[in-house]
């Protein structure tokens, strides 16, 4: 899948499935020195996630969030991915 202009591709996933796929336009993850935003183009990253919320701004311009517990998100070349052990 193609990403647009605006947006870029991510995975959301824990041991048990693959909770999201798809087109965000950011990504805003408690990692373990604070909150911390994504956007399209960002330098590639590696950090450890801390639980707290996540927010997804979607291409749609609709919001998703949800509950994480500890994990790490890597995004590289316009495309992420947060690894989690629960979501809720």
């Amino acid at each position: 899948m193609a990403t647009s202009e605006k947006g870029f591709q991510i995975e959301i996933v824990t041991p048990q499935k693959l909770y999201f796929s798809g087109e965000v336009v950011s990504v805003t993850a408690p990692g373990e020195n604070g909150l911390f935003q994504i956007l399209k183009n960002h330098a590639p990253l590696l950090s450890s996630l801390k639980n707290g919320k996540v927010k997804l701004a979607l291409a749609d311009k609709s919001e998703k969030s949800f509950s994480i517990s500890d994990g790490f998100f890597e995004v590289s070349s316009n495309k992420a991915i947060l690894l989690t052990e629960t979501i809720s």
